[in-house]
């Protein structure tokens, strides 16, 4: 072979190769450039997909803390009217039972509604409604509540006449009191106390009522404070109005089971008798009567 021709060859091999080699090196950059392009789009979609899951997160855990707290006050509303529900339903029964009678609204009771019990014994005209805290709420008129000790039992009585009725009440009159030594129990109340035979008894009148607190001096006992705080109570609770007289009887010395914080007033010719344990919680149910 000349020497042209093989130098002519020669460079189109030359050529060849380097055109291949190009065409190398454009593929592998578009090829470069494709899988960098994927790695970001999957990058996005990666960041996307996490945001999505954590708004979906943020959503689920909202709910599910407002069906909580919604729950929870659901619970609370549920705890806060027990109390109220449990006497009206007992009145609600009492009346099915005795028709159209005056019932005490409020149990007068801090604690323990929720174990509230009621039985009663009678008719319309003349009945016991007696009210306890058991160890366990009971139905109406069970007679597992005969072995608990009542903290109020109030009682209804029915006389043939009006005067008749009015002789029941333990009715102190102004002329009684007049001439013995007075105490001011503060709101313009006047209380007279007489003494005598180791006993001691605080009276004044409000209205129709009169009010008598006994004390025993033997025991040292002073019925002022418990007088000032009954003044002070029907500052606020406004006993039924009797037709003629009535009267509360209440008692510094108290013992477990005693009744002895006595409400009783006329009207027309029944007689109503609340007797408690504690003279607030006689003077609130005896002012809720409806």
């Amino acid at each position: 072979m000349k020497k042209g021709k093989k130098s002519s060859l020669l460079l189109i091999l030359l050529l060849a190769s380097l055109l291949t080699a190009c065409g190398n090196q454009k593929q592998a950059a578009s090829s470069s450039k494709k899988v960098t392009s994927e790695q970001t789009s999957a990058g996005k979609r990666s960041k996307t997909s996490q945001k999505s899951s954590s708004k979906q997160s943020s959503i689920v855990t909202a709910s599910t803390s407002q069906k909580t707290s919604s729950a929870s006050k659901s619970s609370s509303s549920s705890n806060n009217n027990v109390n109220t529900t449990r006497l009206s339903t007992f009145n609600q029964q009492l009346h099915n039972a005795l028709g159209d009678v005056l019932l005490p609204t409020v149990d007068g009771l801090g604690t323990g509604s929720d174990k509230l019990n009621v039985r009663y014994e009678g008719n319309q005209a003349n009945y016991t409604i007696s009210y306890s805290v058991g160890r366990v709420a009971r139905q109406f008129n069970d007679t597992a509540i005969s072995t608990e000790i009542p903290y109020v039992q109030l009682k209804k009585t029915s006389y043939g006449t009006l005067n008749d009725a009015s002789a029941q009440v333990a009715y102190v009159s102004q002329t009684d009191l007049n001439g013995l030594p007075t105490i001011d129990l503060g709101h313009n109340m006047i209380g007279y106390e007489d003494a005598g035979a180791g006993q001691r008894y605080l009276s004044w009148h409000e209205g129709k009522w009169s009010l008598t607190v006994h004390a025993t001096a033997v025991n040292q006992q002073d019925p002022q404070p418990l007088a000032v705080q009954i003044v002070n109570l029907l500052e606020s609770y406004r006993l039924p109005a009797p037709t003629q007289y009535g009267a509360i009887k209440a008692d510094v010395g108290n013992s477990y089971g005693s009744r002895n914080q006595v409400i009783t007033w006329q009207q027309n010719n029944v007689v109503y008798q609340l007797s408690a344990h504690d003279i607030t919680t006689a003077v609130k149910m005896a002012a809720s009567m409806k």
